[in-house]
């Protein structure tokens, strides 16, 4: 009997041995784990460790979650951004003990689980990029970290988050004028970091000036003054040669069109396009044109014949350029009107194009009585008789036409009784948006920019704004855009 139960002994003995080799190896896991991997967060997200969830959302992951959060995110990921660098080797020891603990104590231990300590930096610097402005006590940190780091995507991170953050800091572009004399990147991206910061950067001037000078034909150095403004100016002859050459064209009027008057020394070139038998593009020069105003008197000829034209949507784009080039609103409005009542005959193949503020919202809108009612409130007062039939269309089915009337009473009457009501019903009907998911919700832009057009006299909006701030990153940049024209 006892030859009989030996085995049995044997196998117990084995079992516990083993079990005792899995208790020694977690501990010891456990152990190396804690002491590889940094104090835990105080702030949580949604139950969360702070840490644990910036690493769950990498890079542009976390922009909308990030809204809200908020500026209580900015202490934490700045830590983030001073915590150690760690070697390949240690990363690999992390990642080992890890895949070896067992899954009971991988899910309590979720905490420490192992991510590159580079690429936790990179996505803080993502989030402190997308707070931009908010994220200003940051930038000695961000500077920091940009000009100590030797990972090249973590510099780059650090770089396009101080030009977000606060471009017009000296120390910011310091720190990028340095990159332009290093080898880190290559002039190209360094000259699409500078335009993505949509701020006029005036020392960057002479820099761009001499790669112009050097290469006549890098668009990409033009396309950096997009938002210089005034000190765009010593750029305009390379725009004007730029804008000859058929394959340059698009660029050429996007950024003709945020120069507005500045630009109109290219008007003659914008001009020659309203001959293209592509009527996105005939329409497409008329907007251009009409922004740059009187200065381009000399291309009205050019306009006239589109007066007629087959297509309703470029009658009305005509028109609305020659009456502010020739600097007489009034002669728009009856066609416009007739665009916004429906009795303008033909098909349009055109569109119109919706301004946005932010960065990356660009809409067309192919509906007529839309593009008569934005082209009638950009006349202004002059426009006051198309008020009638604006106001009817507050409560048109169609809420792309109930926000473009909104705006038109408004820039038009000045009547923020009218036209808030309206604004004010969009921002009541937005849901929080489902976690996890990011849908860029254009109507909710539209409606707070024009809330913050308004200014003091759509006061009542606060509560609404405050409330729809968090839904994503794009609606908090406009709410506190807003908030400052609202609240003295």
């Amino acid at each position: 009997m006892n030859a009989e139960t030996k085995p049995t002994n044997i196998r117990s003995h084995d079992r516990a041995k083993w079990l005792w080799l899995v208790a020694g190896l977690a501990a010891t896991g456990l152990l190396g784990l804690a002491l590889y991997s940094p104090r835990s967060d105080v702030l949580e997200v949604n139950g969360v460790p702070f840490r644990i969830w910036v690493a769950q959302h990498p890079d542009f992951q976390i922009q909308d979650p990030l809204a809200a959060v908020g500026t209580n995110a900015i202490p934490h990921l700045i830590r983030i951004l001073h915590e150690p660098s760690e070697s390949p080797s240690a990363f690999q020891v992390k990642a080992w003990i890890w895949k070896h603990l067992p899954q009971r104590l991988q899910s309590r231990f979720y905490r420490w689980y192992p991510v590159p300590r580079w690429q936790l930096k990179r996505t803080a610097l993502f989030g402190l990029r997308f707070l931009g402005p908010e994220a200003k006590v940051a930038l000695p940190n961000v500077l920091l970290i940009g000009r100590a780091e030797t990972n090249k995507m973590v510099r780059g991170g650090a770089l396009v988050a101080a030009l977000q953050i606060a471009p017009e800091s000296p120390d910011t572009f310091k720190f990028w004028h340095g990159e332009w004399g290093g080898t880190n990147f290559s002039r190209h991206d360094l000259l699409i970091y500078l335009r993505s910061a949509r701020c006029p950067v005036p020392a960057a001037v002479p820099v761009l000036m001499k790669e112009l000078e050097q290469n006549p034909e890098s668009v990409v150095a033009l396309e950096a003054f997009e938002f210089f403004g005034e000190a765009a100016r010593p750029a305009l002859p390379y725009m004007v040669r730029a804008a000859q050459n058929q394959s340059y064209r698009g660029n050429i009027m996007q950024l003709c069109k945020r120069l507005g008057p500045l630009a109109s020394e290219a008007a003659p070139e914008v001009a020659a396009t309203l001959s293209d038998d592509n009527p996105e593009i005939i329409a497409g020069a008329l907007e251009v044109l009409q922004g740059m105003g009187p200065p381009a008197r000399l291309v009205l000829p050019n306009i006239q014949p589109l007066l007629t034209n087959n297509d309703p949507m470029i009658q009305m784009l005509a028109v609305a350029a020659s009456a502010r080039i020739a600097d007489n609103p009034g002669i728009a409005v009856p066609l416009l009107l007739d665009g916004l009542e429906g009795r303008l005959s033909g098909k349009s193949k055109a569109y119109m194009h919706i301004e946005f503020n932010q960065e990356g919202f660009n809409l067309v809108t192919p509906r007529r009585d839309e593009a008569a009612a934005i082209l009638l409130g950009e006349l202004g007062p002059p426009a006051r008789r198309a008020l009638p039939a604006l106001e009817q269309r507050l409560g048109h089915s169609n809420q792309w036409v109930r926000l473009a009337a909104a705006q038109a009473v408004w820039r038009i009457g000045g009547d923020s009784k009218r036209a808030l009501p309206v604004l004010l019903a969009v921002l009541d009907l937005q849901a929080a948006p489902a976690p996890g998911r990011s849908v860029p919700n254009y109507e909710l832009i539209r409606t707070i920019e024009i809330i913050e057009e308004m200014g003091p006299a759509a006061k009542d909006a606060i509560p609404g704004l405050e409330r729809v701030r968090t839904m994503s990153m794009a609606a908090r940049h406009a709410v506190n855009a807003a908030l400052t024209k609202l609240s003295p």
